[in-house]
């Protein structure tokens, strides 16, 4: 029988397997999860994958009832109906519509100032008679003599709109102004809802916050795989891929980004009874190369010394030319960007945290794919940006999955026995409550590979320098399938999978680049301000909500800092988008703000070199 290769993506694993099983099978060969609750029946339409290259079978009706059209001709499958006739590449888009209270929890503090980009006026057409011959003109004259918004514009479609819509108003319209200067929609009668929406575009997950423009509630949140992981897991792979195909390279990636966003709006705001047409405004922050891409731009200038961004300020882009569902004559706000890779994300943790209002130092964390780092108060402020990369997200670690369902989340070893035990996301309490094997975790995320690798440490199974130990009373510690060492933390028959979860040398050796570059980068910043200690440390980013700090410390994740005074903030850079998006003050306070940081290329640093290897070691060399 003929063999064909699976590779999935974000996770880029892979299996060859036969023709004829479902990708379902397959992922769950490759250790792969994707959520099937009605074990691959075809009825719960969960186990959305997306065909990126390759060839399958036809779509089935159980498809065609969860999947629609549009959806289709993208090559959205169901994992479960689907099957392999020749080499296939997948996208585990792991949509998600966000309802736990660490999703919320970064909007838990409201905006202190109401004052949004648009803003809604309901016009009384009364006064004008026979409205049959009304004009956009009349109306806007309204405008000015009832709320008294004077000299507004409109482009030519929205003012046809609006004419339309005041003779269909039964004397009554509602328009709706963007900076009181632009008209960007128009509702007969007396319709005042307007949705916002904070976009938060991360490399490996992207973040939206759909929110009542006249309240500031956030009324729900999702976030997705950014698709672009086909095109590479980190910034420099996608940047390569752009110049590698100029003009195409940029075009595609983007038409993969907005297809996917636009599919989980449209989820959000019709669930909650809603339309994507009556979101008015958006506010848009990402690291720099998700900016370029987001607005069209080739980021190729930032694979080459100086690192130089096209653009650097804030843009104001029409909604139509975005390609984002929504008004289409609404605004897309993009937030600056600093310089180099300290983009715009960083900019909306600032205006989250406000360190620049503050007089104590302060040393922020941004953990994603790519780290960023600020340190200062309101007399200065220093930045840089480190190569995390993907793995605190659990990519490119061989158990590792993002932070979903059947995900251990953190992991304890007993320092006598050696014994492991572990909690389990969508699961109470800690697996030894359990009988064995019915928690059947199907692999690790960023804060349990953080908290596996911290015990590892502190019980002496791993030393200083990450390699294994050569005690022959540690039984979990073994040779795995590609002779590497490993440690089995979750044997396979216990597992939702079928096969060991682990944690390999060169898994561990991952972690360790990742948060070496880190450490480093702070102590950059540490030495401009000539300070060897800090006693504040700020951890945003949504894998940072998660995290053990004493585990954190114990590895050297970063400085040391008092672990009562390192505070987790959730996802900053989304908080300082919705902040944009219900307060316009903040847009131009985010614009002076990125002008005045200080920025500091890490490959120019002499000591960078030094310091990033000293921070190989756990937690750090002295």
């Amino acid at each position: 029988m003929k063999k064909y290769r699976v590779l999935f993506a974000p996770s880029f694993e892979e299996v060859v397997i036969e023709e004829g099983k479902t990708l379902l099978e397959a992922a769950r060969e490759a250790g792969v999860y994707i959520d099937s609750q009605c074990n691959g029946k075809g009825k719960c339409g969960k186990c959305r994958v997306r065909v990126a290259e390759g060839k399958a079978t036809p779509p089935t009706p159980q498809e065609t009832d969860f999947i629609g059209s549009s959806d289709m001709e993208l090559d959205y499958r169901l994992a479960c109906m689907t099957r392999i006739t020749g080499d296939v590449t997948l996208l585990v888009t792991g949509e998600n519509i966000l309802t736990s209270a660490a999703a919320k929890k970064v909007f838990s503090k409201r905006s202190k100032i109401l004052n949004p980009a648009v803003k809604s006026y309901i016009i009384d057409l009364a006064k004008k008679g026979d409205l049959r011959n009304i004009s956009s003109k009349d109306t806007i004259k309204l405008l000015a003599e009832q709320h008294g918004i004077k000299n507004v514009t409109g482009d030519t479609e929205c003012l046809k709109n609006i004419t339309e819509r005041s003779r269909k108003g039964k004397h009554r319209i509602t328009l709706f102004v963007w900076m009181d200067r632009e008209i960007v929609a128009a509702r007969s009668g007396e319709d005042e809802t307007a949705l916002g929406l904070a976009l938060d575009i991360g490399t490996t997950t992207v973040a939206l916050y759909i929110c009542d423009l006249r309240t500031g509630n956030v009324l729900v949140s999702g976030s997705i795989t950014n698709p672009q992981v086909l095109f590479g897991t980190d910034i420099m792979s996608r940047i390569a891929y752009s110049v590698d195909h100029p003009v195409v390279g940029v075009k595609k990636m983007r038409e993969e980004l907005i297809h996917s966003v636009n599919m989980v709006i449209d989820q959000m705001v019709t669930s909650n009874g809603f339309s994507p047409h009556q979101i008015m405004d958006a506010t848009v922050v990402g690291n720099t190369v998700m900016h370029h891409i987001f607005l069209g731009i080739a980021p190729d200038h930032m694979g080459l010394w100086p690192f130089q961004p096209s653009v650097t300020g804030s843009v104001n882009v029409k909604a139509r030319d975005t390609g984002l569902t929504m008004t289409p004559f609404a605004y897309v706000h993009v937030l600056p960007v600093e310089a180099g890779f300290v983009g715009a994300d960083n900019v909306g943790a600032l205006l989250s945290e406000e360190p620049y209002n503050k007089d104590e130092l302060s040393l922020i964390i941004d953990l994603g794919t790519n780290g960023e780092i600020v340190l200062g108060n309101r007399k200065r402020l220093m930045s840089c940006s480190c190569a995390t990369g993907p793995a605190f997200e659990g990519a490119q670690i061989s158990s590792g999955m993002r932070a979903t369902k059947g995900a251990i989340e953190k992991i304890h070893l007993d320092p006598a026995t050696y014994e492991v035990d572990y909690a389990v996301i969508g699961k109470k309490g800690w697996a030894s409550q359990y009988a064995p094997g019915k928690l059947k975790p199907v692999g690790i995320c960023g804060s349990g590979i953080l908290d596996g690798l911290a015990h590892l440490f502190k019980t002496g199974i791993i030393e200083q320098n990450g390699a294994f130990t050569n005690n022959p009373n540690i039984q979990g510690i073994r040779k795995g399938r590609t002779d590497v060492r490993e440690f089995l933390f979750v044997p396979g028959p216990e597992t939702g999978i079928g096969r060991d979860i682990v944690l390999t040398q060169k898994d561990i050796r991952q972690i360790q680049l990742a948060k070496a570059a880190l450490q480093a980068g702070c102590k950059i910043l540490m030495n401009h301000f000539k300070i060897d200690s800090i006693n504040r440390i700020v951890i945003a980013g949504a894998f940072g909500m998660h995290i053990d700090k004493e585990n954190a410390l114990t590895i050297g994740l970063f400085p040391y800092c008092p672990p009562e005074n390192i505070i987790v903030v959730g996802n900053a850079a989304g908080h300082g988008a919705y902040l944009a998006l219900v307060n316009r003050d903040k847009r131009e306070e985010a614009d002076r703000i990125a002008r005045s940081v200080e920025h500091v290329e890490l490959a120019l640093e002499e000591n960078f070199q030094r310091e990033f290897m000293k921070a190989l070691f756990l937690p750090y060399k002295s």
